[in-house]
């Protein structure tokens, strides 16, 4: 027989894939949380804000509204009522004041909207000194989205959308940013120690990957002999970044998830 709590999840759907939320929410509570301030950014229905807000009534007897915020472009489609939803205008502006958070979540996000630096730049502006921020989008650079991208023109999860719709979302995936741009903007933003995870594996990369691996891998070192041969500086600088482009987890998870510190 299902918990309570339980059916209180299925009412409110995840606009991203279940796992991906767990994962975060692991990522978030590996420390004591009792005394943050988190707002979700993009929340949609507010699944992950549910999640976070039965952990913070269950494992410290908290109030959800005493800690957790939520925005979106569309609060009226928000369903967690114990925690508020504020709107969001199309040109991605938040609605907080500067320093306002210790954490900041947007979970399959970015890659709706058309400005990239305007959003880290938000998101950085309501971080307090030394808080952090998790960013979710599709992996691009797994093995089946190269693949994809290969024969299609489109990495995997993206897809033509309507070209005459006037929604501020466009009714799905529009920006893909991959794994280095993606950290290229945090940093731009001014975030520091950029660090990597991901949710899940796919069983059919890690397939794919026996056919692919070893042609990427040398492919990669000659890449980087080149750039290295041709701008040492930018090469050194940009080195851990590109250390990960094509390490096991990257070429085979389906989502990443950024994490930021200010």
């Amino acid at each position: 027989m299902e918990s309570k709590g339980a059916r209180r999840v299925e009412q409110i759907r995840p606009y991203s894939h279940s796992r991906t939320n767990r994962k975060l929410l692991k990522l978030l509570t590996r420390d004591d949380i009792s005394n943050i301030r988190l707002v979700d950014v993009g929340a949609g229905e507010g699944y992950f804000l549910q999640e976070l807000g039965e952990h913070l009534k269950n494992n410290y007897a908290l109030s959800p509204s005493k800690l957790l915020r939520a925005c979106d472009l569309y609060p009226e489609n928000f369903k967690y009522k114990e925690v508020p939803c504020d709107r969001v205008n199309a040109n991605g502006d938040l609605p907080y004041k500067d320093n306002e958070f210790n954490l900041v979540s947007s979970i399959e996000v970015i890659e709706h909207i058309e400005d990239h630096f305007h959003l880290a730049r938000e998101l950085y502006r309501i971080t307090r000194p030394g808080g952090k921020v998790f960013i979710t989008t599709p992996n691009v650079l797994n093995i089946n989205s190269r693949i994809r991208f290969m024969y299609s023109g489109f990495a995997e999860l993206f897809y033509p959308v309507p070209l005459s719709s006037a929604d501020p979302v466009h009714k799905g995936h529009i920006h893909p940013v991959s794994f280095y741009y993606l950290a290229y903007i945090l940093n731009r933003a001014g975030f520091r120690d950029i660090k990597l995870h991901f949710d899940r594996r796919k069983k059919s990369a890690t397939a794919l990957l026996i056919l692919f691996y070893l042609p990427i891998l040398l492919g990669h070192a000659w890449f980087r002999l080149r750039m290295k041969g041709r701008n040492r500086a930018i090469y050194m600088e940009n080195k851990r970044v590109l250390t990960r482009i094509n390490s096991l987890n990257m070429l085979i998870c389906r989502t990443l998830i950024i994490e930021g510190t200010k």
